[in-house]
């Protein structure tokens, strides 16, 4: 029996091992076909797709836009290139894989993910992306994305805070200050960058700053003046916003921005240090509190050190740079009493505003006048160019064809082989005069202290008495005061009805100004404090134009607080009217058991605040 026992258990092992043994060979046999027949499709291109899909199409300026560009039937697909998305900032990227089994046809896809973070705000259009595979090409759809400011997430719950002594929750549920979580990590650093260290005197050097972050950067004020000793300076105009591009240093992931740019020419030779630069920088809280707090921080850039030297004697006093020359007149015939304009052109690399024009020499056959010279400078990536232009009147004196000779020009280039002395030569022309010199009008002009006054009227002195008429009532200053005063009342009278009351009295500034003074007058006759509130109310509803319904203490916060209005203000101002309101549903109508001269502070208080609230809403 126990033979017989062992022998049983012995098949059923064996069994059990042939079943195992069969169900991954089945199993490995469907991984087979699936991974086969997903190679196929890439490898003889059927059903080849490339798909791309963004997370949404509406956005805040602090959330991420996820980019996903699909792939089917492609075997191995490397990641899409999308450095032309030049309205976002390319954070991090993902690669995820998948199988889908439908209708009996498996397909393999590859998903390539991107998080892009908006630069600014505005309605922006994400371009097509395209991926070539095997000879062909294959291009996504266009994507629009608006950016608005802020979040567009929904608000997470916030903790419950502790109840203040002297504010209603119920009434005024928003805080009178912010809930302030821990300081974030600042990372932030300056640094400055010459294109050249070693140059010659008078050559354009382009000296950069650049910002380094990884925090959010609200704002960048210059502290020190830009004047910088020992060079010309031409400084980059900056634009309202600025461009930011990624770099990952050490393996952290910074955003660049170009926070200032010039183009420096030495003045002197030898060593020239430029000093440290400092600027204070605004950065933008991570809180978790509705309005992000701000923090100034300061960073200085290190000295840098041009070593300048002295270039050669030919070329002292030359511009340095590549230029070209041309010198035009503006026609090729013309009458002798005519005028003509010769038109001199230089443009170039350089320092333009030191630029010497070289002029023509009056001779016995035409003459040369002052010159107009103008001068317009382009800012670009490689330098500072621009061009020079000079319009020079030209007179003729004699008749026939008249020659201009050559014109030279010279410039010293450091970056050619060599340090060339360049010299450009105009081509000579010449000019048909034709017709016939007029002859100059001769004026004589009589002394004052030959002119004698013979009489008043020539008519009158053949009899009778000549009479004093300095004497008349109409000569007189009387008479022209009584004949002026309609005129002026009429003028007044036109301009009050069709300027003062159409324009003036009801343009926005005006209106606004009134506006103050109305709530300010309302505001001294206050007797009670609960009605200061409706008060404040109006003042906010005309002035920005918001509703009744819509002016909570939360809104007059972040209205006050976008305006620039200083947070000891807002506090203030927010306490003082939830103070009236407060008093408006209590029992007791009297200011809280104070006196009238404590109201009359609060409201004298409440109205200097006022008048810097209204200086900053404009």
């Amino acid at each position: 029996m126990l033979f017989l026992k062992e022998k049983r258990i012995g098949k059923i092992q064996a069994k059990t091992k042939t079943m195992k043994q069969r169900l991954i060979f089945i199993l490995v046999l469907v991984s087979v076909i699936v991974l086969w027949n997903g190679e196929c499709t890439g490898v003889f291109g059927e059903d080849v797709e490339v798909k791309a899909s963004i997370s949404a199409d509406k956005i805040g300026l602090d959330d991420v836009l996820i980019y996903t560009v699909s792939f089917k039937g492609i075997a191995n697909p490397g990641a899409p290139n999308i450095s032309h998305f030049s309205d976002f900032n390319i954070q991090t990227r993902s690669r995820s894989e998948e199988y889908r089994f439908i209708n009996g046809v498996t397909s393999r896809y590859v998903k390539y993910q991107f998080y892009l973070t908006p630069r600014k705000i505005g309605q922006f259009q994400l371009p097509p992306v395209t991926y070539e595979y095997e000879g062909k090409q294959y291009t996504t759809q266009t994507f629009t994305v608006e950016v608005v400011k802020g979040s567009t997430a929904p608000p997470t719950s916030q903790p419950r805070r502790r109840r203040r002594p002297f504010v209603d929750e119920d009434l005024f549920p928003f805080p009178l200050d912010r809930d302030r979580t821990r300081p974030q990590q600042i990372d932030v650093r300056v640094v400055s960058r010459a294109s050249k260290q070693n140059v010659m005197k008078g050559e354009q050097v382009l000296f950069t700053i650049l910002l380094y972050t990884r925090n959010r950067i609200r704002g960048v004020n210059m502290l020190s003046n830009q004047s910088i000793p020992g060079f010309w300076q031409e400084w980059y105009p900056m634009g309202k916003s600025i461009e930011g591009r990624n770099q990952v240093i050490n393996g952290k992931i910074y955003e660049v921005f170009e926070i200032r740019k010039a183009a420096l020419f030495p003045t002197k030779s030898g060593p020239i240090t430029i000093p440290s630069l400092k600027f204070e920088i605004t950065l933008l809280e991570d809180t978790f509190s509705l309005f992000p707090d701000t923090r100034r921080i300061q960073r200085t850039t290190p000295e840098l050190t041009i070593n300048a030297s002295e270039p050669p004697a030919r070329a002292e006093g030359l511009p340095m740079g590549r230029f070209t020359f041309d010198v035009r007149p503006n026609k090729r015939k013309v009458d002798i009493n005519d005028i003509l304009t010769l038109k001199i052109k230089i443009t170039g690399t350089g320092n333009i505003k030191t630029i010497n024009i070289p002029e023509f020499k009056s001779n016995n056959y035409f003459m040369v006048y002052p010159s107009k010279i103008s001068r317009d400078a382009s800012y670009g990536t490689n330098g500072v160019s621009g061009v020079v232009e000079a319009e020079i009147p030209v007179t003729f004196k004699k008749t026939g064809l008249i020659s201009f000779p050559s014109l030279k020009f010279q410039y010293f280039d450091p970056n050619s082989a060599g340090a060339n002395l360049v010299t450009l030569n105009s081509q000579p022309f010449a000019i048909t005069v034709t017709g016939v010199k007029e002859k100059q009008e001769i004026t004589t002009t009589i002394p004052q202290t030959e002119i004698i006054k013979k009489g008043e009227d020539i008519e009158f002195i053949k009899k009778g008495t000549i009479y004093n008429q300095d004497k008349n009532y109409y000569k007189s200053r009387t008479f022209i005061i009584l004949l002026l005063i309609p005129f002026i009342i009429n003028f007044l009278l036109v301009f009050k009805l069709f300027v003062f009351d159409r324009f003036i009295a009801d343009s926005s500034l005006m209106k606004k100004h009134k506006l103050l003074n109305r709530t300010i007058k309302r505001l001294r006759n206050v007797r009670e404090q609960g009605d200061i509130s409706p008060i404040l109310e109006n003042y906010l509803k005309e002035k920005t134009g918001m509703g009744l319904s819509g002016i909570t203490n939360q809104s007059i916060d972040q209205l006050l607080y976008d305006y620039g209005v200083s947070d000891s203000d807002i506090k203030t101002f927010i306490t003082l009217k939830s103070e009236s309101e407060s008093s408006r549903f209590s029992p007791n109508k009297t200011y809280g058991g104070l006196t009238g001269r404590e109201l009359k502070q609060d409201v004298n208080v409440l109205i200097n605040i006022l008048k810097r609230i209204d200086s900053k809403i404009k």
